[in-house]
C-alpha cells in the first residue's frame, strides 16, 4: 500500500505532462526545419538570387563557426545538385527561380557525405531539374 502511495504524485502528474511531450506528427503543422528553406519560403522572400534569400532568412548558415584548420581558411561550402559550386559567394549567381529548396548540413553531415575540408558545414541548393534527393 505505501509503495502505491510513493507514486501517487506521478500518477496525478501525468495527464499534466503528457501534452508537452506529445509529438506534432505528421500533418500536425509543427515547427519547420531549420535547416530547410522551402520553395514558398524562397518565393515569399522576393529577391533575387539564393544568397540574399539565405542572408535574410538564415544568417547563421553564411557564418563561420571557429577555425576549422590552423593554416587554411575556410568557409561554407555551397552544392548545386551535388556539384561543388565553392564558398557562399557562389550563390549569388543562383537564380532563386530555379530552385527547389536549400539546405544547409552541418560539419558533421557534410563531413560524412562529401569527406573532410567541410569544417564550416555545406549549403546544399536543389534545382527545380536537379534529382539530388539524397538528404
Amino acid at each position: 500500500m505505501i509503495a502505491r502511495l510513493r507514486w501517487m504524485p506521478f500518477w496525478l502528474a501525468l495527464p499534466l505532462l503528457a501534452p508537452a511531450c506529445a509529438g506534432t506528427g505528421v500533418g500536425g503543422g509543427g515547427r519547420a526545419d531549420r535547416n530547410v528553406i522551402s520553395t514558398a519560403e524562397i518565393e515569399a522572400a522576393g529577391f533575387g538570387d539564393a544568397y540574399l534569400v539565405v542572408e535574410a532568412l538564415r544568417p547563421l548558415w553564411l557564418q563561420k563557426r571557429g577555425p576549422s584548420t590552423i593554416n587554411l581558411q575556410e568557409s561554407v561550402k555551397v552544392y548545386l545538385d551535388g556539384s561543388l559550386l565553392g564558398g557562399p559567394e557562389y550563390l549569388r549567381q543562383v537564380d532563386i527561380q530555379a530552385i527547389s529548396m536549400i539546405r544547409y548540413l552541418d560539419a558533421l553531415e557534410a563531413t560524412q557525405r562529401w569527406g573532410l575540408d567541410h569544417g564550416h558545414g555545406a549549403i546544399l541548393v536543389v534545382s527545380r531539374r536537379g534529382t539530388d534527393r539524397s538528404f
